[in-house]
C-alpha cells in the first residue's frame, strides 16, 4: 500500500508547521539548559527535538488513527517500542532532527526524517530540510524526487562511479570503535574525499548524486528506513555486508550503500570488514 497524494501531502504540511513552527524558532537560539547529553556527549537531545516530535506524533495520530508511531525520542524512554515497527500493519517512523548535534551547535546540516512502514516494508520515506524547506522523497516502486521551493520535482537517477579514487563518500568516524577507525582511515586513503553528515543530508547528498557511497554501523530505523528507500527508488543499491536486504526492523548490521550493484561489491571487497 502507498501513500496517495492527498497522504503524503498531510504528512509534508505537518512537517513544515513543525519545522517553521518549533525547529527554525529553536535554532541558533537555544540556551545550554535546552541541550541534553543522552548515550554520550555527542548523543544530544534538544527541547527542539522533543517539542518536534510531540507536534508530529500528535498531528499524524489525529489523521491517521489506524497508525502506529515510532519516534526517535520516545524510543530513548522506551526501547520496548522499536518491536512495534515489525508488528504494526502501518508504521510511521519518526527523526525530529536528525543531525541534533549540528543543530544545537548552530550548523545547518540536519533535517527531519519520516518513513512509513507497512507490514515491515518502506513504502515512504521524507528527507526534509527545514533551512531551506526543500525535500526529497519516494514512494515504493514510483521513483525518488528532488522539491525545491516553487519548483516542479525533479526525479533523481544516479549514474554510478567505478573508479575507486574518483569516489566520494560518507562515513562517520566518531560512531566507530577505536580499530575499525583505523581500518577504515587506512582504507579511505583511496578515495577522493571522505565526509561525515547525519542520515538525513547524506541520504540526501547521495540519491542527488552528490556522493557515491556511504557506509554505517548503527542500524537505528530511523536513520535509514527513509533514506534507503529513497536511494534504491534512485537507482542505487543497499545490503548488508553479510548479503541480506535491509529492512527497518533490523537492530543490528553494518549497511553499505552505493550507486549500482558492482560499485557496492567492488566498495565491499575494498573495505575488507567482516559482515
Amino acid at each position: 500500500m502507498n501513500l496517495n497524494q492527498d497522504s503524503q501531502s498531510i504528512i509534508l504540511n505537518v512537517i513544515r508547521d513543525a519545522a517553521r513552527d518549533i525547529i527554525m524558532p529553536h535554532f541558533r537560539h537555544l540556551d545550554a539548559d535546552q541541550i541534553a547529553s543522552k548515550s554520550s556527549q555527542l548523543d544530544l537531545v534538544t527541547v527542539a527535538d522533543q517539542a518536534c516530535e510531540r507536534y508530529i506524533t500528535e498531528k499524524i495520530a489525529e489523521k491517521f488513527p489506524n497508525w502506529t508511531i515510532v519516534g526517535e525520542e520516545a524510543v530513548a524512554e522506551s526501547p520496548e517500542l522499536l518491536k512495534n515497527i515489525e508488528t504494526a500493519d502501518t508504521c510511521m517512523i519518526i527523526d525530529p532532527i536528525d543531525g541534533t548535534w549540528n543543530f544545537a551547535n548552530g550548523l545547518s546540516d540536519f533535517g527531519v526524517i519520516i518513513a512509513v512502514v507497512v507490514k515491515g516494508v518502506t513504502v515512504f520515506g521524507l528527507l526534509y530540510d527545514p533551512v531551506h524547506d526543500d525535500y526529497v522523497y519516494a514512494n515504493k516502486g514510483e521513483g525518488a524526487f528532488l522539491v525545491r521551493p516553487n519548483s516542479d520535482p525533479i526525479k533523481l537517477s544516479i549514474e554510478p562511479e567505478l573508479d575507486l579514487k574518483k569516489m566520494l563518500g560518507i562515513l562517520s568516524f566518531y560512531s566507530y570503535g577505536p580499530e575499525m577507525n583505523r581500518h577504515l582511515a587506512v582504507k579511505s586513503t583511496a578515495f577522493a574525499r571522505i565526509h561525515s553528515l547525519p542520515s538525513c543530508h547524506a541520504y540526501r547528498q547521495l540519491a542527488i548524486g552528490h556522493f557515491n557511497f556511504g557506509l554505517y554501523l548503527k542500524m537505528n530505523p530511523w536513520d535509514h528506513a527513509a533514506g534507503v528507500l529513497i536511494l534504491q527508488e534512485a537507482g542505487g543499491y543497499c545490503q548488508l555486508l553479510n548479503g541480506s536486504d535491509y529492512s527497518a526492523t533490523m537492530e543490528n548490521g553494518k549497511l553499505l550503500v552505493a550507486q549500482s550493484e558492482e560499485q557496492w561489491h567492488k566498495l565491499a571487497d575494498w573495505f575488507e570488514i567482516e559482515p
